[in-house]
């Protein structure tokens, strides 16, 4: 192994399956695994799951990994440490798949128009800035659950008004509207609250928040597709402007897929 490339010299230091450490050691940033490979004499070597490790604490040209499955690893005497925990950091920060299991998102029955697209504008705009960042908080903020939940209620208040123009008729339908989105508002508040406990989360846990955050991010985009698909009829209501349009779409893909 040369160094480059990824590949730093460093003095590692700490333990590992009951073994004392202290040995000069070459680390390299492998996919998804920290190879640290020591003692000279004969050579060892240490992997170390990127989800096994629950933080990374640079401080005074010291990193300190601090992994699940054990104690934790020093490392220090490396220029290059803090380039190694950016990366280490991207590693981490693979934004998980969020739609794959979602039942109404990629239903054809439930998208007959843009209003599906529109109710699920919000989030996947912010998945896609997730999933283009690689740090912790650039994916926080991306997901920013007060600006989801405005969203969400001026689009309910735009449906109603699409279909209805009576200003009765319109508070009402987006009151209904408001009540079935009850889950994923509550959802967004949980996800906010995580948010706020990942900002102020230390470093040494950091990544084990950012893992608790992103299940409750996946909560959010299940919530939103429940809503959905409780809303479509709702929404189908042909007193509404364009709700006959929805209505025999609807209808017409259920007849065929009974015959």
């Amino acid at each position: 192994m040369r160094l480059g490339d990824g590949l730093l010299s460093a003095r590692l230091q700490g333990a590992w399956q009951d073994r004392s450490l202290d040995f000069d050691a070459l680390v390299q940033l492998e996919e998804r695994m920290v190879q640290v490979t020591f003692n000279s004499a004969k050579p060892e070597r240490i992997d170390i799951d990127v989800d096994d490790i629950d933080g990374a604490v640079l401080v005074d040209d010291t990193l300190t990994l601090h992994v699940s499955t054990g104690t934790p690893i020093v490392l220090y005497g490396s220029p290059h440490l803090e380039g190694f925990r950016h990366r280490l950091e991207a590693a981490v920060c693979s934004f998980p798949a969020q739609t794959l299991s979602l039942r109404g998102f990629g239903s054809e029955r439930s998208a007959p128009g843009s209003d599906h697209d529109r109710w699920f504008e919000a989030l996947l705009t912010s998945r896609r800035v997730a999933e283009e960042t690689r740090t912790v908080e650039t994916q926080r903020r991306a997901f920013d659950a007060d600006r989801l939940s405005r969203h969400a209620q001026a689009l309910r208040n735009e449906l109603a008004a699409e279909r209805h123009t009576s200003p009765a008729d319109r508070r009402a339908l987006a009151a209904e509207l408001e009540e079935l989105a009850a889950p994923f508002t509550a959802a967004l508040r949980n996800l906010e609250s995580a948010a706020t406990e990942l900002r102020h989360a230390a470093h040494a846990r950091q990544f084990e928040q950012w893992r608790r955050w992103t299940g409750l991010v996946q909560r959010a985009f299940r919530a939103a597709d429940d809503v959905w698909t409780l809303m479509v009829p709702v929404l189908c209501d042909s007193r509404g402007a364009k709700g006959t349009l929805w209505r025999r779409i609807l209808s017409g893909r259920s007849s065929r897929g009974g015959a």
